[in-house]
């Protein structure tokens, strides 16, 4: 039996709307859909419906995203007038479900056809908590890079030691004020070796990350030659934990899963144009590829484990060690993903060079 859930597939319904005033060719005048003061449609008196746009607001979904899950995925909005998308409230509620377990490392194509009752059992489940990150002494510069701290809902596995707002900051700041640090994360517009040296020179014995917004091929090259690793913002904190972790010689241990870092689309299109003679890129996209499809087998058994358990008086253990094993393979795969990315870098330079 298909699974049943607030979206409607390969059809929009036709929801009931008051009466727009019809045009001579019997189109609708979109001019005279009826809006409240808080910008969504009124479609129905007793059922609220959004536009495409107001559903990219409240989720936190791009509106391209949003369109490509509906062409991909056909996951159609309940109600379409013209060109104009209208999404239900359920439809609302059932993406902001699938926006959090998206942040939690989940692929979407493992969620589209979830009922809305998995969703929630995918939601509500916990992973038995594991030993965090060992003391990663970490200073943190840049905007972005403070406010997304601030933001989390669990205190950061890794000890703060400052925050510093910009390089300006950071550059004024006494040697007493910066402190001792394992690890120096600086989120910056432009990638630069300047900033680079100038953190290394100030704090000598940190291991430096740099998370940057635009650069060349060649700055990246040339910081990377460094032996300093850049990741490109926006990135997720559970990556950020992992890269301090890795550059301070530690293994991660979260209990949260890694988000993934290529999308399979991305994945197919490397493996496709791989010319290496040992053709490391493609076999990596086959074990990623493999991990993706373990990890989704390990979600549905958490998913009727933790089902079986509702309204019963017994703990979901079994849940628990399924979505346990579940967050160890992200952790796998995030590994052979920046192993993927350092290899697609070279081959970039590479081409730059030639």
């Amino acid at each position: 039996m298909p699974v049943q859930h607030n979206f409607h597939r390969r059809h929009a319904v036709q929801v009931a709307a008051p009466r727009p005033v019809q045009n001579v060719d019997n189109t609708i005048d979109a001019a005279t859909i009826p809006y409240s003061s808080r910008g969504r449609s009124i479609v129905q008196e007793d059922v609220d419906h959004f536009r495409i746009g107001t559903i990219a607001k409240l989720t936190g979904l791009s509106v391209e995203r949003l369109r490509a899950w509906e062409r991909r995925y056909e996951l159609v909005p309940a109600l379409r007038q013209g060109k104009t998308r209208y999404y239900s409230q359920a439809q609302l509620e059932r993406l902001k479900k699938i926006k959090r377990l998206i942040d939690a490392g989940h692929p979407i194509s493992s969620l589209v056809e979830l009922s809305d009752q998995h969703l929630d059992a995918r939601l509500s489940s916990r992973v038995t908590p594991l030993p965090g990150l060992g003391t990663i002494r970490t200073g943190l510069i840049g905007p972005n890079l403070v406010a997304l701290e601030q933001r989390l809902k669990q205190p950061p596995r890794l000890e703060i030691m400052g925050r510093w707002s910009n390089m300006e900051t950071f550059a004024d700041d006494g040697l007493d004020a910066v402190g001792e640090m394992d690890v120096v994360l600086a989120q910056v517009p432009v990638l630069s070796v300047e900033s680079v040296k100038f953190i290394k020179k100030k704090v000598a014995t940190a291991e430096v990350v740099v998370l940057y917004q635009f650069a060349t091929d060649g700055q990246i090259e040339q910081v990377q030659s460094q032996g300093i690793p850049t990741l490109r913002w926006p990135v997720s904190w559970e990556q950020i934990e992992a890269t301090c972790a890795e550059v301070a010689g530690q293994r991660p241990q979260s209990a949260e899963p890694s988000p993934p870092l290529f999308a399979d689309e991305e994945l197919i299109a490397i493996a496709a144009s791989d010319e290496d003679p040992h053709a490391l890129p493609r076999h990596l996209v086959e074990m990623i590829l493999q991990l993706n499809a373990f990890g989704e087998f390990t979600q549905d058994c958490a998913d009727q484990q933790q089902l079986e358990t509702v309204g019963k008086d017994r703990p979901a253990t079994a849940a628990d060690l399924c979505d346990h094993v579940y967050a160890e393979v992200t952790h796998a795969r995030a590994r052979l993903e920046t192993a993927l990315q350092r290899l697609v870098d070279a081959e970039r330079q590479r081409v730059t060079r030639h």
